[in-house]
């Protein structure tokens, strides 16, 4: 008796189906393996945590250790006024020249905040100093412009009176002035600052003509 023995040959497309169903049995039994909430942070490798597996606005300033965050975590801009705490700011945080006028409020500034020869003639309006802001014998000769002196003489005829003015040059301003008389009997009437410069009013007692002179002595700008 003869017996045939039948050849059974598994096709490629048998095979593929067959991979296919293990893998989905092996996906279903693992996805049922775990529970809700048993994934904790042993169970998760160091950096295997990317940006794009953290929902949005889900790491809060609880979720931060502290001085965890440095400038290259802040966008530019991204901190404001609001976020800063009053007072906690000094001047290793601030960048050179961050801080202009715009950043000041006004009549916020005191001596106390300037700096003993910080500020120059360049830091200063003009016509903003005055007299009630400088200190008694602050100013000395050394902080003063050259003194120059100029003079005019008319003639003064006997028992009568005369008058005589000068002006300083452009670019000085009159300090002080005065008069001189050819006589003894040659006396002021009047000697006065006029405008920037000195005026005399003189009268002359005596019985011969002579000159009067008067002086101006005129600060350098």
């Amino acid at each position: 008796m003869t017996s045939m023995t039948r050849k059974f040959r598994i096709s490629p497309a048998m095979i593929l189906s067959i991979v296919a169903l293990f893998v989905a049995l092996g996906g279903s039994a693992y996805a049922v393996g775990i529970g809700k909430n048993s994934v904790r942070s042993p169970q998760i490798v160091d950096g295997a945590v990317r940006t794009v597996d953290v929902r949005d606005n889900a790491v809060n300033a609880a979720k931060i250790a502290p001085d965890a965050v440095g400038n290259d975590e802040l966008a530019e801009n991204s901190v404001t006024s609001q976020q800063v705490v009053d007072e906690t700011l000094t001047n290793a945080d601030l960048g050179a020249a961050s801080v202009t006028s715009s950043e000041i409020a006004d009549g916020s500034v005191g001596s106390a905040d300037v700096s003993d020869n910080s500020l120059t003639a360049n830091d200063l309006a003009t016509d903003s100093v005055s007299a009630l802001e400088i200190q008694a014998n602050a100013v000395r000769a050394g902080e003063l412009g050259g003194i120059i002196q100029v003079s005019n003489e008319v003639a003064i005829k006997g028992d009568s009176n005369a008058s005589t003015a000068v002006a300083c040059p452009a670019g000085t301003d009159v300090i002080s002035g005065g008069f001189s008389g050819g006589f003894y009997q040659v006396h002021a009437a009047g000697s006065y600052r006029s405008g920037n410069g000195w005026h005399l009013d003189a009268r002359n007692e005596a019985n011969n003509e002579t000159k009067i002179q008067v002086f101006a002595y005129c600060l350098a700008a």
